[in-house]
């Protein structure tokens, strides 16, 4: 069944326009959402990179701030356009759009986050979030497992 947000204006026949944030800490390890459990959403209680739908007529590098202050207090500084793909999910009948941003952040700012929207969050490294694939949201596994591999990991 399509699930489009009533708040997002579906173009380019897509059902979903979306950012999301690849945000990791030196250590090179992976900040990730444990997303809610309603059925309303996509992978619900999945492990996935935070972000969301962007709203009508708003630039992907403005919905990746906004969604990041609302889900975490945390006004991003410096980040980098990582990937735009778009995912043809014929088992859900529907289409997204998905821009994938990233940037690193401080110990010191990680510890100042404020969880707002999901069920909880986790600092992982790319093995323990291989460990765990099977719960992960599969196309944020695949942009972490892309980015991992331009650190030269």
């Amino acid at each position: 069944m399509p699930r489009s947000p009533s708040h997002v204006a579906a173009k380019d026949g897509l059902d979903l326009d979306s950012v999301a944030a690849i945000i990791f800490l030196p250590s090179r390890r992976y900040l990730l959402q444990h997303r809610e459990g309603r059925a309303s959403i996509s992978f619900p209680n999945a492990w996935g990179l935070f972000g969301g739908a962007r709203e009508s007529g708003e630039e992907a590098e403005a919905a990746l701030r906004r969604e990041i202050m609302e889900e975490l207090e945390f006004s991003v500084g410096a980040c980098s356009l990582f990937v735009g793909c778009t995912f043809d999910l014929r088992f859900e009948a529907r289409r997204t759009r998905k821009i994938f941003f990233s940037f690193e952040m401080t110990e010191a700012e990680a510890h100042g986050l404020v969880l707002r929207e999901g069920q909880g969050m986790a600092w992982l490294g790319f093995q323990e979030i291989l460990a765990r694939a099977d719960h992960v949201v599969p196309y944020d596994l695949g942009m972490i497992a892309l980015h991992h591999s331009r650190l030269g990991a």
